[in-house]
C-alpha cells in the first residue's frame, strides 16, 4: 500500500486502489476512523487550482468529510463537488451555525451527558466546526462553555445536561430558525434570487420557508408562517403582494426584517423603513446577505449574553 498526501488536510496517509482511478485516503484528518475516495484526476484538477482558491475549500472539504464519514457514509468526493461547497447548505457560516455542528459531534460521540469525549489532535480538528483554522474552533469553543453547554478540559469535552438537549436539537435541525422568505413575483428572477438566497439561509442556520409560492402548503396559511418567522426577507424588485405583506407584518410585530431589491427596480415603498440591500448580480447579493445576516447573528448573541 503506498502513502500520499491528502490534499484537504495535508496529511500523508496510506492510499488503496479502488475501482477505475479511484484512490482511498485512509486515517487521515479528514476521516480520522474510515477513509475516503477521489478519483486521480479529480485529485490532478483540484492539486493544480490556485493556492488562494485551494486555502477557501480545502478546510470546507476536510469538514465535509469528517461529517459525513462520521455518519457512517461512504463518501467520493470530485472536483466539482469541493468547487460548490462554499455555497452547499451543508456548510455553516455563522458561529452559531458552526456551533451547532460541535454539539451535534459530540453527542454522536456519547451515550449523555457528562460523559467525556476524548478528540484525538485537537490542534488538526478544527474541521468539526468547519473552520478555517484552530483559532476559529477555540472562539466557537469558548462560546459554547460561555453558555454552558459544554464544559473542557484540555482534549476532554463533555455536554451538560442543556448542552445534551441542544445537541439533540442541533442533530435535528432543531436549532435553526425559521426565516419567512417573500420574492418579487417575477418567476424568472425570483429563480435567480431565491437561488442564492435560500442555500445561503441554511449555511446561515436558518429554516428557509417560501411565502406565496403557489403549491407550497405553507401559501395557504402566511399569516401563520409568518407568526413563527425569526426573521423575514422581502425582494422588493417587484410587486409581489406577498413581499408587501411579509415586510408590513415583520415591522407591525417587531419582526427582525431585511429587504433587497435589485439595482434598477423601482424605490421602494416609503413604509419600508430601513434602506434594501441593493443588488446587481448573485455575487453581490451573497456577500451583502451574509455580511448583514452575521451582522444580525452577532447582535442576537449579544442581546441574549
Amino acid at each position: 500500500m503506498i502513502t500520499k498526501r491528502c490534499l484537504f488536510c495535508d496529511s500523508p496517509v496510506p492510499v488503496k486502489a479502488g475501482a477505475g482511478t479511484l484512490e482511498r485516503f485512509i486515517g487521515c484528518d479528514c476521516a480520522p476512523a474510515a477513509d475516503y475516495g477521489i478519483a486521480a484526476e479529480h485529485y490532478e484538477a483540484l492539486g493544480a487550482l490556485s493556492y488562494p482558491r485551494q486555502r477557501e475549500l480545502f478546510p470546507l472539504a476536510s469538514a465535509y468529510i469528517r461529517e459525513m464519514t462520521g455518519l457512517g457514509r461512504d463518501i467520493v468526493v470530485t472536483a466539482e463537488e469541493v468547487e460548490a461547497l462554499p455555497a452547499s447548505p451543508h456548510v455553516p457560516l455563522t458561529v452559531e451555525a458552526k456551533s451547532a455542528k460541535l454539539l451535534a459531534y459530540l453527542r454522536r460521540q456519547c451515550a449523555g451527558p457528562g460523559e467525556p469525549v476524548i478528540v484525538h489532535r485537537l490542534a488538526r480538528s478544527y474541521n468539526l466546526t468547519y473552520s478555517q483554522n484552530l483559532q476559529e474552533m477555540v472562539y466557537v469553543i469558548e462560546k459554547l462553555r460561555d453558555e454552558e453547554l459544554l464544559e473542557r478540559t484540555g482534549s476532554v469535552f463533555s455536554l451538560t445536561a442543556k448542552g445534551w438537549e441542544q445537541a439533540g436539537l442541533a442533530a435535528d435541525g432543531g436549532m435553526q430558525k425559521i426565516c419567512v422568505v417573500a420574492g418579487s413575483g417575477d418567476p424568472e428572477a425570483d429563480a435567480e434570487w431565491t437561488g442564492h438566497v435560500l442555500p445561503l439561509l441554511q449555511q446561515c442556520g436558518y429554516t428557509p420557508r417560501m411565502l406565496g409560492r403557489e403549491g407550497d402548503a405553507e401559501a395557504e396559511r402566511p399569516l401563520e408562517l409568518l407568526g413563527r418567522a425569526d426573521l423575514v426577507l422581502a425582494e422588493l424588485s417587484g410587486d409581489a403582494a406577498s413581499a408587501s405583506l411579509a415586510g408590513g407584518y415583520a415591522l407591525g410585530a417587531g419582526i427582525p426584517l431585511l429587504w433587497t431589491s435589485r439595482q434598477g427596480a423601482a424605490a421602494p415603498p416609503a413604509w419600508a423603513g430601513a434602506a434594501p440591500l441593493r443588488w446587481q448580480d448573485p455575487e453581490e447579493l451573497s456577500a451583502l446577505l451574509l455580511q448583514r445576516l452575521r451582522s444580525e447573528a452577532a447582535l442576537a448573541a449579544a442581546a441574549g449574553a
